[in-house]
């Protein structure tokens, strides 16, 4: 095989998630389009949520959705189903192999590789099983600096060490529209609401809902699972930064994106943007659930305690209230863009 290595590949990853597919396929994107790579985060941003990942919602016995499992294998982050990857290729407009056969690995990576492709490998194990392949050394592969990625690979894996192969092919006739991506965000929200997610929470932590009758330890246990979730929620960053037109930001490469900032859609925008009622409120609500968890004394005024139920309940139902506003403008979105602009 010899030796190649894709040296300009400069393009780094975001620090908002770990080695994720989503975040293997913005940045190889944009090396292969010749995008600045500057504008990594925000491609990242856009691919998670377009994709559905960031409206994602976790029930409070943490069973795995079926919209988690739509977007996602084994882990919240990870955006590698197989529908989730099919989509993202499918909406960027490119032709993708994926080879599981361990024989063809070398040939498959050295022939993408010498057209200027990386090529994205997923692994048996690791926090993150994604990684991205720039070059190879005889029988080692090369990967890129991983640069703000979290839980970052500390080297490139080696052929025994790889499950599967996705390869980026030609450009085709784009398989999937901005407004797909559109409607997949709204399946997602949909079922959140049908599903009554947020009401699992509510129920653990409403006054008349047995939050009085428990004990200090299962308060304790409620709050704390509650906290956890926010964590899971700061998504909702992404998800606005995704339709930040206004700020002197630019727009995307991919085909039909353009789309997205037509001033007919911008007040659209603006609501899920703003304050409150927005994903820049729902932000803050999570922080605010964390901190109840993190700096209560428990034991100090334990009838004061049985109170912060209700008061985690009520900022549930803003979380939620929020949701549906920004679910309103996605439906919006979808039926202007469907009707056609004016």
């Amino acid at each position: 095989m010899s030796r190649l290595i894709l040296e300009d590949f400069d393009v780094p990853f975001s620090g908002f998630a770990g080695t994720s597919f989503t975040n293997c396929f913005a940045s190889t994107y944009m090396f292969i389009e010749k995008i600045n790579s500057t504008a990594q985060e925000r491609y990242f941003f856009f691919f998670d949520t377009i994709c559905g990942r960031t409206a994602l919602r976790c029930h409070y016995n943490d069973w795995n959705t079926s919209m988690q499992k739509l977007i996602c294998e084994s882990d919240f982050y990870d955006s590698g189903a197989h529908n989730n990857i099919d989509f993202l290729f499918g909406l960027t407009g490119y032709e993708y192999l994926k080879i599981t056969e361990a024989s063809r690995f070398s040939d498959a990576l050295a022939a993408s590789i010498d057209k200027g492709k990386p090529v994205i490998a997923k692994v048996k194990s690791g926090k993150m099983p994604y990684r991205v392949i720039t070059g190879y050394d005889n029988d080692s592969l090369l990967c890129p600096d991983y640069g703000n990625a979290q839980n970052k690979p500390d080297a490139p894996p080696a052929y025994d060490e790889i499950e599967a192969l996705y390869i980026f092919g030609e450009k085709a006739t784009q398989k999937y529209t901005i407004i797909d991506g559109l409607k997949r965000i709204q399946q997602v929200m949909r079922y959140n609401t049908s599903e009554k997610l947020w009401d699992s929470y509510m129920d653990k932590l409403g006054t008349y809902k047995g939050f009085f009758d428990v004990d200090l330890d299962e308060r304790k246990k409620r709050i704390r699972r509650t906290a956890a979730t926010m964590w899971h929620l700061f998504s909702c960053h992404a998800f606005r930064e995704t339709f930040c037109f206004n700020d002197g930001r630019c727009g995307y490469n991919i085909p039909g994106a353009k789309q997205l900032q037509s001033a007919e859609l911008a007040p659209l925008w603006a609501i899920i943007d703003g304050y409150p009622n927005s994903y820049n409120h729902t932000h803050d609500l999570a922080w605010g659930l964390i901190a109840l968890d993190s700096c209560t004394d428990w034991e100090k005024n334990p009838h004061a305690s049985t109170y912060l139920g209700p008061l985690a309940e009520n900022t549930i139902a803003q979380i939620a209230k929020n949701d549906a506003i920004v679910l309103d403008c996605i439906e919006k979105a979808i039926a202007i863009l469907e009707r056609g602009f004016e």
